[in-house]
């Protein structure tokens, strides 16, 4: 009677790894394959418990690294516990010989997510911060200015002459010539009234602007064809280009309409 006795089983992180080199595969192809990080694979098959993260995470990513080598993956899970426990009885059933199955398809199962959604909406939005700055920078467009000019064109469409009152009264007189600009689109203008310095201005599309110089009058219009120019009542023409500017001056007059 043969009385030889069986050969003991290898540990089954040595069962991996020769599955592993059987396959001819490395640790690298692996991990990619199957998103356990190489440091876990390598622990698993060296048994190094104490570099494993949880319980719950390992027995995971032993079921999946099994799974992928063509073995029973809860067999497998069962026994590396059962090793490193150290129980007591008879091996888990089939860890002799693991049980070969097909192969499944590797899942994305790993280690928790190190990077917190609310660390990950902090790096959006200061993404989202870093191109709005980059692209008013670029663009020369400074938001604020530009509501703040919307708030002076609806100051300087209201504000028209009136003689009793003594913001809009600069010596009145009945020779004072009345220039009016009825806007047909967005545009911004340069204007220089009597000894004034030259302010920017921005009309929106339907609104107007109304002019009583003293002595002149200097208005650049950025855009082209941009307004009807109207002089004590009458249309006249919106001036030509000059040098790629478009300016209307008026010249220190006294005559009647």
């Amino acid at each position: 009677m043969d009385t030889t006795p069986s050969p003991e089983p290898l540990p089954l992180g040595l069962q991996l790894r020769q599955l592993r080199e059987d396959k001819s595969l490395t640790l690298e192809e692996v991990s990619f394959q199957t998103k356990i990080s190489r440091a876990n694979l390598e622990a698993i098959e060296t048994m190094a418990y104490d570099k494993l993260p949880a319980d719950p995470f390992t027995r995971g990513q032993l079921i999946l690294y099994g799974n992928f080598l063509g073995m029973d993956g809860r067999l497998a899970a069962d026994h590396f516990f059962y090793e490193r426990d150290g129980s007591t009885g008879e091996p888990l059933p089939g860890s002799h010989h693991p049980l070969l199955n097909q192969s499944i398809t590797s899942k994305n199962l790993a280690e928790p997510a190190r990077i917190s959604s609310a660390s990950i909406a902090g790096i959006l939005l200061l993404l989202i911060v870093t191109f709005s700055t980059l692209f008013c920078f670029y663009f020369s467009w400074n938001p604020f200015a530009f509501l703040t000019n919307q708030s002076t064109t609806a100051t300087s469409s209201e504000a028209t002459f009136h003689p009793a009152d003594p913001a809009t009264n600069h010596g009145f007189q009945q020779s004072t010539n009345n220039v009016t600009a009825l806007f047909s689109t967005d545009c911004r203008i340069l204007v220089s009234l009597d000894d004034q310095q030259t302010v920017e201005q921005f009309y929106t599309k339907g609104s107007q602007a109304q002019w009583q110089p003293a002595k002149q009058l200097k208005v650049e219009f950025l855009q082209p064809d941009s307004a009807e120019l109207q002089l004590n009542g009458t249309v006249i023409p919106f001036p030509d280009a000059i040098e790629g500017r478009f300016i209307f001056q008026l010249p220190a007059t006294h005559s009647a309409p």
